[in-house]
């Protein structure tokens, strides 16, 4: 583990701003851009299994500088050992070429000056210019599918001039001088964090110093518990307030440190717990955490941490599988953002984070995203729409893998053609509308599917989704109903499958309509459903000519403008310029859930007004007849 200055007062800004990965394993050339409007600090990949998001998290941690490592750890796929395995699947017979890794990072002010302040003080320049800009290039070179360790390369392009005592012209820092700026700059970049698993064994004794028998594992443990005395804001520091006073015969020092344990303990026990409960909807408020110190008999103190049931004390690695990984995973992400001097801007690789917990859990834990990334960043792999936050989706990225045929009976899979890339979500869903598998997940956690057993009272029945959304957008957020005044609209699966809902609610007494569109499907299933049900449904179904005549023939969707169809699109599609049906259904459902306010026409603000008033109405009616 490298060495991490604690004293340091000032936290890094620099930002990784993008990646761009050459020809590592099924990669031919990818760039994921973490540059996403609005701003975000949390990125999500999907795609379908074998597509290569994996690959991509791989790629990233292995060409990052290990200011620090988890190897201690010991993480299954944590690291790759053998360069061999790098080589593009379809060239590993005979490779000759490289492996290429830009990390594209992004300097703040703040940092400016500290590098500026370095190379005058310490290089003893009379100014600097240095540049916000910096591209990071890692590359391995391979020779026969060998690599020549003596050809690889790590080049920095960036812009640092110095200006000399004495001199009128800057210069670019050269020789010694630029070696000890990339040293010092390099502790800035920020670290990156790869997690295949959070499910690996948590050490029974953690010991605070060296000796005979004590591993690495202990050594990067250590760096933990400090992390969360500096999460207890108290200012403690590992070596002057937990190791002396454990090693000190003052009894006065005895009881300060139990204090610091006790805080440390109550901390965890607050953050772990509270967000287990909020979680797993289960209360574990008879369970603390707790620390205690002793000293083996080699004199050499050691930190247990217990946990406290209420039949007594248990090891972390006594409890199950589920609170080890949800455990282990807020000890190394949550306390991590709390590192004095360190950088707020740590990446967190997550692969399938949470996979093995329920989807309520899930969608919890996604929560806890942004708690999280106001300390660090994120970029996490899924398949679970459970996983996707709709605020976010700018900040999704599909990765495809053109080894697989997406139409194909069988696995359909080719190594030759492997080419793994990423594209944003948005741009891969207007190049390839047809494979929604890819970004599946995305499209579940937008969609809505309804319960039969959904027995809201007053409802508006409708034919489809995209008409749920539409009338609830406009409901909602446009016209912005008061909550006294909610509207409740049923989507079903088309103007013909109304029937069962129909049964429903007349069977359980329940006051309803159901509004079809205004063109012949409509008209049709309008008289079929009187015809089935009756006089009980025919003073119930409507289509939209029933509200206004000069709706005769139309759908739902025409009561918007055609500019403010584009308008709306144009939200979520910047570059759209004409309007297109899929692109303004996945439009009006993000408008929806992240409840933007787009300037819509009168004239089509006039239109919803008329239909809500015609809605309202008919359902005043049915509850003055039913009371």
């Amino acid at each position: 583990m490298g060495e991490i200055d604690l004293n340091t007062s000032g936290r890094s800004q620099v930002e990784y701003k993008f990646f761009e990965i050459e020809n590592f394993r099924g990669i031919q050339k990818l760039r994921l851009d973490l540059d996403a409007t609005p701003k975000s600090r949390c990125y999500a990949l999907v795609g379908l299994n074998e597509s290569g998001k994996t690959t991509v998290l791989e790629a990233i941690n292995h060409f990052s500088y290990k200011n620090e490592t988890l190897d201690p750890l010991q993480i299954p796929g944590y690291s790759i050992k053998d360069l061999h395995t790098l080589i593009p699947i379809a060239q590993r017979a005979n490779f000759n070429g490289s492996i290429k890794c830009r990390l594209g990072l992004e300097l703040d002010d703040s940092d400016v000056s500290e590098i500026s302040k370095f190379l005058v003080k310490e290089r003893k320049f009379k100014s600097a210019e240095i540049g916000k800009e910096l591209t990071i290039e890692h590359t391995l070179v391979f020779k026969d599918s060998k690599n020549v360790p003596s050809l690889n390369r790590i080049m920095w392009i960036w812009t640092k001039k110095g200006l000399r005592h004495g001199k009128r012209k800057f210069e670019y820092v050269s020789g010694d001088d630029w070696v000890e700026l990339a040293k010092f700059t390099r502790k800035l970049v920020p670290s990156i964090l790869y997690f295949p698993t959070f499910l690996f064994d948590f050490p029974d004794k953690i010991y605070l110093e060296d000796g005979e028998g004590v591993d690495e594992k202990s050594k990067f443990y250590r760096q933990v518990l400090q992390d969360i005395l500096d999460a207890t804001n108290t200012g403690a520091d590992l070596k002057t307030h937990v190791l002396d006073r454990a090693k000190s015969g003052d009894p006065g020092d005895k009881k300060n440190l139990d204090s610091l344990l006790l805080e440390m303990g109550r901390n965890v026990t607050q953050t772990v717990f509270a967000a287990w409960t909020k979680t797993f909807k289960t209360s574990i408020s008879q369970r603390n955490v707790r620390f205690i110190f002793d000293i083996d008999s080699g004199g050499r103190v050691y930190i247990q941490l217990l946990l406290e049931d209420l039949d007594g004390f248990y090891l972390l690695n006594e409890r199950s599988l589920g609170f080890r990984w949800f455990f282990v995973f807020l000890l190394f992400t949550h306390y991590r953002g709390f590192r004095q001097g360190s950088s707020k801007n740590v990446l967190f690789l997550l692969d399938e984070p949470a996979s093995n917990l329920h989807a309520s859990a899930q969608a919890q834990l996604l929560n806890s995203f942004d708690v999280i990334s106001q300390r660090c960043m994120i970029l996490y792999t899924t398949h679970s729409h459970h996983m996707i936050d709709p605020r976010h989706l700018d900040a999704t990225y599909v990765v495809r893998n053109e080894g697989l045929a997406y139409d194909s009976t069988d696995d359909g899979y080719s190594a030759k053609r492997t080419n793994i890339t990423a594209a944003r979500y948005r741009k891969f869903a207007a190049t390839h509308p047809d494979q929604t598998n890819y970004y599946k997940p995305v499209l579940d956690v937008l969609d809505y599917q309804p319960s039969h057993l959904e027995m809201v009272p007053q409802v508006v029945m409708i034919e489809g989704k995209t008409d749920f959304y539409l009338l609830k957008y406009f409901s909602d957020v446009v016209l912005e109903t008061s909550s006294a005044k909610k509207r409740n609209f049923l989507p079903g699966t088309g103007a013909g499958n109304l029937d069962q809902s129909i049964r429903l609610y007349l069977g359980w007494g329940r006051e309803f309509i159901a509004l079809l569109d205004g063109d012949n499907e409509g008209k049709k299933q309008k008289g079929r459903y009187d015809e089935e049900f009756g006089l009980l449904c025919s003073s119930r179904t409507f289509t939209l000519d029933d509200a206004s005549s000069t709706w005769k023939g139309k759908a739902l969707e025409s009561l918007v403008s055609t500019d403010d169809r584009v308008l709306i699109q144009k939200h979520s599609y910047p570059d759209t310029t004409k309007y297109q049906k899929n692109h303004f259904h996945r439009a009006i459902q993000e408008a929806l859930m992240n409840r933007y306010v787009i300037p819509i026409s009168q004239d089509t603000c006039a239109n919803f007004v008329q239909l809500f008033q015609f809605i309202d109405s008919k359902l005043a009616e049915f509850s003055q007849k039913s009371s």
